[in-house]
């Protein structure tokens, strides 16, 4: 079987994407991972889409290790600009998991994702391998008690489609092993974990860049996660208007992580007054190639 598929990047987080739409090929398990194995072609990602018109892009999103990914704002922005490669789509709905998500080309720099609405759940989990949880506000404080020492961390969990927990308390990534380790024995089908590194500064000076680093779900440790900076950037928006920050008047917030910036601003409310979060950021084309089973 010869597959035809196009590799994309967008800020380190590299992508094959398969327009299915004709050859409507039943990808195996072992397949996917063939594909995605750094051995053949490689990539964090395969994206098979079935493009039916502009209005209704069907994607299936799979990571490394065969598993299906609920969405990826990176792979969404590639997704966005391949359909501008191969289709001249300026704007387009792409559903994953029946869910969609308004895709709009201004410039190959400049992708924006209308990620939807961030949802906060604040249910205190089983503690899992974390000897402590309690609740403060919107978020978490964890204490954990270990044979060197004992120690904490707070953190939010929310959802932007796919779960994410925020890790946000100062120095939590001198921990990151211990700490994603302990968060996905409260979780038991994963989670994708995200650490600030410099909210402290960020709160003190609001145009400072935040400074973020992602343990992807599937994927592991990445250059860059589009759905880790948007749940980053809803927590954030949330966070500075507390009290004791009164922080109300930002609308959006710039991100980086090791493959670079990307922006998170919040759009119109709905009637909940939830506002929808806008992913903006570049992806680029690197070649098209065939897969040869």
């Amino acid at each position: 079987m010869q597959v035809p598929f196009t590799k994309m990047n967008s800020q380190g987080n590299d992508f094959i994407i398969i327009d299915n739409t004709v050859l409507d090929y039943q990808f195996s398990n072992t397949q996917i991972k063939s594909i995605c194995a750094r051995k053949t072609i490689g990539c964090d990602q395969l994206l098979i889409l079935d493009v039916k018109d502009k209005n209704h892009i069907g994607c299936k999103i799979f990571n490394q290790d065969g598993s299906s990914a609920e969405q990826c704002g990176n792979g969404l922005r590639a997704i966005m600009l391949f359909l501008n490669r191969e289709y001249r789509f300026i704007s387009c709905t792409i559903y994953v998991n029946l869910i969609p998500y308004l895709a709009t080309y201004i410039s190959q720099n400049k992708i924006q994702v209308n990620m939807g609405y961030a949802t906060f759940i604040e249910d205190i989990p089983a503690s899992g391998s974390c000897n402590k949880i309690t609740r403060d506000n919107f978020f978490y404080k964890v204490t954990v008690n270990d044979d060197e020492s004992s120690w904490s961390f707070l953190y939010a969990y929310l959802s932007v489609g796919n779960p994410h927990c925020i890790v946000f308390s100062e120095d939590s990534f001198i921990y990151k092993d211990k700490i994603s380790n302990c968060l996905n024995s409260l979780y038991e089908e994963g989670v994708n974990i995200s650490f600030i590194l410099n909210l402290d500064e960020f709160l003190e000076e609001t145009k400072t860049v935040l400074e973020l680093r992602v343990n992807e779900r599937g994927a592991g440790w990445t250059k860059s996660c589009g759905s880790g900076a948007t749940a980053t950037g809803a927590f954030v928006l949330r966070y500075i208007s507390l009290p004791q920050y009164g922080l109300k008047n930002i609308n959006g917030v710039k991100i980086r992580q090791e493959g670079g910036e990307l922006y998170v601003e919040h759009n119109a409310s709905n009637s909940l007054g939830e506002p929808e979060l806008i992913l903006c950021g570049p992806s680029v084309f690197e070649y098209d190639g065939i897969w040869n089973d």
